[in-house]
């Protein structure tokens, strides 16, 4: 079969020499054996080997449901089958995989503990690198076999979809919010009225008082055609007029001056669009959100704070 390299578990050397005396007396030229530990899982304050039969991520198919890509995957698995692969992939960002040298003397002799945390951070790194075609593509097809609710919100518009995974994409630092694609129904769900779910609960210096004031000086200045520069400038004009600071370090200088700052300011309106206090960009997500969306949804924010005053 023209074999001529062997890697199996260290559990087969007792056997090599019953091998290489078939190799022998077959007359053929015997292949190289190389012996590896297995990988090793964390049980009970212990470890054990990695089983197929009792571990889901032992399987091909955990990681096709759970929405992993391929890539993801390829890339942990090198960095627990050599111990310099890490080291190689920061100096070589953008090297394909196939280029890395793999050294079988790199392998750890001990068993090489399998982490499904490391997993995930490598995962999110790797797709934050995607573009948003690629993001957009490949949860699509995912999302055709394993969530039907998400493929159905990206044809109602492949290019909103799109759009909406573009949200930071691209920066010096681009966002790490999703590790595998089972992530981003909850990540996108805000852009959808049909998963959007209302949540107005404050953060910081914000109150349900201070929230009205901000919103209803907000909707009249708000243009979801704004760039940037002016959307922020727009957020800190609000400052002032109910009470806020526009600069954080003087309202950490003198905190009883001020009813909050523009942290706060824009939490407000970020909690009244999206529901959340974290999100990517929100000038982008107001723009994608479009003015009717922006409309409706900060005057049931406004109506709701003011039942909380």
């Amino acid at each position: 079969m023209r074999t001529t390299h062997v890697f199996r578990g260290d559990e087969w050397i007792a056997s090599v020499p019953l091998h290489l005396q078939l190799f022998k007396l077959l007359g053929f030229k015997p292949v190289k054996y190389a012996h590896v530990a297995p990988i090793m899982k964390e049980e009970n304050g212990g470890k054990r080997k990695l089983s197929k039969r009792k571990d889901p991520e032992a399987a091909v198919t955990f990681y096709a449901e759970q929405g992993y890509p391929q890539d993801s995957v390829n890339e942990y698995v090198m960095t627990i089958a050599n111990s310099n692969f890490e080291d190689w992939r920061r100096a070589n960002k953008d090297a394909r995989l196939d280029k890395f040298p793999f050294n079988p003397k790199k392998m750890s002799v001990s068993g090489a503990l399998f982490d499904i945390a490391k997993l995930t951070d490598v995962s999110k790194n790797v797709i934050s690198m995607m573009t948003a075609e690629d993001v957009f593509s490949q949860s699509y097809e995912w999302a055709k076999e394993y969530n039907q609710q998400l493929a159905a919100l990206y044809e109602q518009d492949k290019a909103y979809a799109t759009a909406v995974l573009n949200i930071d994409r691209g920066n010096k630092k681009p966002r790490k919010d999703i590790a595998k694609w089972s992530d981003i129904p909850d990540y996108i769900s805000y852009m959808y009225d049909e998963t959007f779910a209302e949540n107005y609960e404050l953060a910081g210096n914000a109150t349900p008082a201070l929230a009205v004031e901000v919103l209803e000086r907000y909707k009249d200045l708000v243009d979801v055609n704004d760039d940037k520069d002016t959307w922020f400038e727009k957020i800190k004009s609000i400052c002032e007029p109910v009470g806020c600071t526009p600069n954080v370090k003087e309202f950490k200088q003198n905190p009883d001056a001020f009813k909050g700052h523009v942290g706060d300011v824009s939490t407000i309106i970020r909690v009244a669009l999206t529901g959340r206090t974290n999100t990517p960009d929100l000038c982008s997500i107001t723009a994608l959100l479009g003015s009717d969306r922006v409309a409706k949804r900060i005057e049931n924010a406004i109506n709701y704070y003011k039942e909380e005053k």
